[in-house]
């Protein structure tokens, strides 16, 4: 087919070819001037745009060091003179490539053919494009010199960050003139030529070492450096850069970088075509960057970090509404929300319970909550936050205290790559190339299978987190997520416009299990701080030393990322390095006013019916105990009934030691009584058996004889009196008075309550 193909294609492109020669102009350097790009937000207001930093300023091919040409030519067109604008061999091997993949993916172009496409043509990548470039390039060969051809060139294209002719880029990259340029300076701007943002040294530092070496690499196979001289270059490294701004100050000066970074990532707008008037509809909400902004800003200054971010994604449309990657722009350009990956800590759970979730298992599965536990191929063992120890919890319950042994335990119990398989359909990139907004991932390809993966021992951007955690309000529906809705020429011709997939990625109801877990850490976990008095989900996350902290929280409309940190990574200097500590806070304050004027909704409850409990039901209490809530003080008896946290119910009641069961009688010659508040009046003390007591808690009193009263015994010479033998029952009178003292002392030890220490042996 493609022998039948090829001949066609020739023909068709040799007749546009001879067209274009005669009747096409060819433009000159005087012709090209960038014009601004204007960004609108989503209700079409303008916003800001996209310039130069530095003005283009041509210089003469004269003025510039030899080393700044021969870069060039080695790294764009070695055979710059010796063909006539076009290599037929280049084409003819783009144009088979081309054809092979059903479009345009090869170029071959020379460095003329490469002006006449950044000076006079559009974006678009058509084969009647590269044939009107051929014929234009065969003309600028016919009616200029090479050296003109190449100050043409070098003073035109585009070389990354808005910085159109080397002049600028010399200006822009290294703070020198064109004219200063080293050869290590020169060999790494030549190298980006290629791909402008792509090879850029200060967002892309290992992509751009790269180029540099290759162009080294061409320059001494040219000839035009020594074998020393390459080996002394290359083993210098990349030369220091300084990084300006292309955007406008302000507010949205965040969201626009990474608009600008999103389209630089495109194909079609790689070669500087983001600076040539284009008008940019994206789906930023100023009300909400502003709010970003200024929440930020002040959590910055206010707390003990240097760097931070909010990302605010609409996870029903995938909008981007709002990114702040810094305090204010003009202090700091590094833009973390998109360029900024670092450990996600335990906000990447969120992606275990859904792996959990959709092989099945329910949210009251039990796993044992130890302190501390051993990984094989874990260098140390897996602990808690502040090595606490939980004994036995559910799934629910280690989401709501974060524990790490738990996860660690489903993570292994799921397998390791169906916890990133998760984490994909989430929306963390599978691979560096697949990035809407490219980052400097340490590893360069997907998630790893670490064995504290579930712990968030990779890495993700926090606009990356952001746009993850989207898909649990949309109920497993996926959005591509985007800051650009469209993109016009300045003729008002659409050339690029966003197309959003919507993908069920996971099951709604696993994605409303996933949202129902969450939901406790706001309402009894470590995201209480996050609180808004409105449903709302979300997680901490605490990297090693406090380096990183996180809150990732969603209501039903609108998701939020949040980090803090320092630029440096280096540990936070404060004793609340927590993601409840401190993001979970900056979060509750950006989002209550984020949600005004949004009708407060709710989430739709999963049904739990469709998940089985992994390790069987609540294990019950042992003989003697139950479940209940932990005492706050201690009882009657003055001591605290053991408790076993280690055993818990669905409600994480532990089970507590239940009270000795009432003596039924007390031994001989006791009874139960209170407690004696002191010796009776014969001065009498009587044994108290703490030990058994009854319902009411009195416990066992001895009973002490009764002792005649002294005066009692004279008492038989009363009937010798003659006028008192009328009353018989007088001398029986005294019997009834000693009764009376025992009683006296009983109804006393009922006001009594003395201790006899014996408490202390019941405890």
């Amino acid at each position: 087919m493609l022998l039948l193909v090829f001949p066609a294609v020739a023909v068709a492109a040799v007749g546009l070819l001879v067209f274009y020669l005669v009747f096409s102009t060819v433009p000159l350097p005087e012709d090209i001037a960038p014009t601004s790009s204007v960004v609108f937000d989503a209700e079409g207001n303008e916003v800001g745009g996209l310039a130069a930093e530095i003005a283009r300023e041509d210089i003469d091919l004269q003025d510039l060091p030899d080393h700044v040409e021969q870069a060039v030519l080695a790294a764009e067109d070695r055979g710059f003179y010796e063909h006539r604008g076009i290599s037929v061999t280049g084409i003819a091997r783009a144009l088979f490539t081309n054809i092979r993949a059903g479009g345009i993916r090869g170029g071959g172009s020379t460095i003329s053919q490469q002006y006449i496409k950044n000076a006079a043509l559009t974006p678009e990548q058509t084969y009647r494009r590269k044939v009107e470039e051929a014929a234009l390039a065969i003309k600028l060969e016919r009616e200029y010199d090479k050296e003109q051809i190449l100050s043409f060139y070098l003073n035109t294209i585009y070389w990354g960050r808005g910085a159109y002719g080397i002049e600028a880029a010399a200006q822009t990259t290294f703070n020198v003139s064109a004219s200063e340029l080293d050869v290590n300076q020169a060999a790494t701007l030549a190298g980006v030529i290629a791909a402008p943002e792509g090879f850029n040294p200060i967002d892309n530092p290992e992509g751009a070492d790269s180029r540099r070496q290759y162009v080294l690499g061409g320059m001494l196979d040219e000839g035009y450096l020594t074998q020393q001289e390459h080996d002394d270059l290359v083993a210098a490294g990349l030369p220091d850069v300084v990084e300006r701004q292309t955007v406008a100050q302000g507010p949205n000066a965040y969201y626009i970088d990474a608009v600008r970074r999103e389209l630089a990532a495109m194909p079609e707008f790689d070669d500087g075509e983001l600076f040539q008037g284009l008008r940019i509809h994206t789906q930023l909400d100023q009300s909400l960057q502003q709010l970003a902004q200024t929440t930020l800003a002040d959590a910055i200054a206010d707390g003990p970090t240097d760097a931070g971010s909010i990302v605010t994604v609409d996870p029903r449309s995938g909008g981007v509404r709002a990114l702040v990657g810094g305090q204010d722009i003009e202090q700091q350009s590094f833009n973390t929300a998109v360029r900024s990956v670092r450990q996600p800590g335990s906000t990447f759970k969120a992606f275990t319970l859904q792996a959990f979730f959709a092989a099945g298992y329910h949210p009251d599965s039990r796993f044992p909550a130890p302190a501390e536990i051993e990984i094989e191929d874990a260098e140390n063992p897996i602990r808690n936050f502040g090595d606490s120890s939980f004994g036995e919890q559910t799934v629910r319950q280690a989401t709501a205290s974060s524990t790490n042994t738990v996860f660690v335990q489903m993570q292994e119990e799921l397998g390791r790559e169906e916890v990133i398989d998760a984490a994909h359909r989430a929306g963390l990139p599978r691979e560096k190339s697949e990035e809407l907004f490219p980052t400097e991932r340490s590893d360069g390809t997907a998630l790893r299978p670490l064995a504290g993966l579930t712990l968030g021992q990779d890495e993700a951007s926090p606009l990356e987190m952001a746009s993850a955690y989207a898909i649990y309000p949309a109920e497993g529906i996926r959005s591509t997520p985007h800051l650009v809705v469209r993109v016009e020429d300045r003729n008002g011709n659409v050339v690029h416009e966003t197309e959003v997939a919507e993908d069920q990625q996971i099951e709604a109801n696993v994605a409303r299990a996933v949202t129902d877990v969450l939901r406790g850490v706001v309402t009894d976990g470590s995201g209480q701080s996050a609180d808004i008095g409105r449903p709302s989900a979300g997680k901490t996350g605490t990297t090693n030393d406090g380096r990183d902290v996180w809150y990732v929280g969603y209501v039903p409309q609108l998701t939020t990322s949040v980090w803090l940190g320092n630029l440096d990574n280096s540990p936070i200097d404060a004793e609340n390095a927590t993601g409840g500590g401190l993001a979970a806070p900056v979060w509750a304050t950006y989002m209550s006013q984020a949600v005004e004027g949004l009708e407060e909704e709710d989430f739709v409850a999963p049904d739990l019916d469709q998940f089985e409990l992994l390790n069987g039901e609540p294990e019950a209490c042992p003989e003697g105990y139950e479940f209940a809530e932990p005492p706050e003080e201690a009882d009657e008896r003055g001591f605290f009934p053991d408790i076993l946290i280690d055993i818990t119910d669905d409600e994480g009641r532990p089970c507590v030691e239940l009270p000795p069961p009432p003596d039924e009688e007390c031994p001989e010659g006791y009874e139960f009584a209170e407690e004696p508040d002191g010796p009776d009046e014969h001065d009498r003390m009587p044994d108290v058996r703490g030990d058994l007591r009854d319902a009411e808690g009195r416990p066992c009193v001895e009973i002490l004889e009764e002792i005649e009263e002294p005066e009692e015994e004279e008492q038989p010479e009363e009937p010798e009196e003659p006028e008192e033998s009328e009353e018989p029952e007088q001398p029986e009178e005294p019997e009834e008075e000693p009764a009376e003292p025992p009683a006296e002392d009983d109804n006393g030890d009922d006001e009594g309550g003395g201790d006899d220490g014996d408490d202390g042996d019941d405890a």
